[in-house]
């Protein structure tokens, strides 16, 4: 059992170039992801409503008229399709390992960017793993353009990594200004809606009311307590992560957030080399083979 304590509270060690290649990866998995399901939802007039550009295009009125135009050419079903699946191509070839630094460099600027482009049209149910996305992507992309130059490399994965704790403390701050969070009421509330609810855990939480309590409860210390992992050298990392992706896997299951799961994983990696870098000496983790 000591052991076993020992090994889940020990400082992880990665090294710079693999937690670049693995940031990047995920992200593209992300990428991924989000083209094929709105390839697949175009498919379901259901959906048509949700991504008309007639009803969204209010939102950017306030936007110059070239921009409007852009806007609207790129919200063209045949358009849109298009880019999604150059998207989705390119997110395939970031998974496959040995690709030149070049095309690496102008696939993740290409993700990132076409996902602001099209993220408009996209309003309903991105709720943040989209812009997660962006940001973990272009980050990459202007990392793995100056991978020769480690110090840039650290300041990109500095930046990711802080950004992921930013974002779980601030959806943890943001829970506990809510008194139906602190009260037990919010996860009920949420599991019974349309759009993100499941009638058997709705069922469950009604049923349970004391553990629903404790469940939303846990999730608010976990996400504003997620910036420990920059203490004690790096220790709570690995057990902190593993809990915070389990959540993320439980939500992708229940409330449909699959996008989340990959979205939050790509700043994983990291996390974990700018953790580790906070109990050594800064420098030492790229001493692996350049990943590509």
């Amino acid at each position: 059992m000591s052991h076993l304590m020992k090994k889940a509270f020990r400082s992880p060690r990665i090294g710079r170039q693999r937690a670049l290649t693995t940031t990047e990866q995920v992200s593209a998995l992300t990428h991924l992801v989000n083209s094929l399901e709105v390839l697949a939802n175009e498919r379901d007039p259901r959906n048509a409503v949700l991504a008309d550009w007639d009803l969204l295009r209010e939102r950017y009125a306030w936007a110059p008229r070239p921009v409007q135009r852009a806007l609207g050419l790129v919200a063209r079903p045949g358009v849109s399709r298009a880019i999604h699946l150059a998207r989705a191509a390119a997110a395939v070839s970031l998974l496959i390992p040995g690709t030149p630094r070049r095309h690496r460099v102008a696939t993740g600027a290409f993700l990132s960017l076409s996902s602001a482009v099209t993220n408009p049209r996209q309003y309903f149910g991105t709720d943040g793993s989209d812009q997660v996305a962006f940001m973990v992507q272009g980050v990459a992309a202007l990392a793995r353009s100056q991978d020769t130059r480690p110090a840039i490399v650290d300041a990109c994965l500095w930046f990711v990594g802080v950004q992921s704790a930013l974002s779980y403390a601030t959806a943890g701050v943001a829970k506990l200004a809510g008194p139906q969070w602190r009260n037990g009421e919010a996860l009920p509330l949420v599991l019974r809606t349309e759009a993100y609810g499941d009638g058997a855990s709705y069922a469950l939480a009604k049923r349970y009311p004391r553990v629903t309590r404790a469940v939303g409860a846990g999730v608010i210390v976990v996400e504003c307590a997620f910036p420990l992992v920059f203490a004690g050298k790096g220790r709570l990392t690995v057990p902190m992560l593993a809990t915070t992706a389990t959540f993320h896997v439980v939500n992708g299951r229940v409330m449909g957030l699959s996008r989340f799961v990959w979205a939050f994983l790509s700043t994983y990696p990291a996390v974990l080399y700018v953790t580790q870098s906070t109990g050594r000496a800064s420098g030492t983790g790229g001493a692996d083979v350049r990943g590509r």
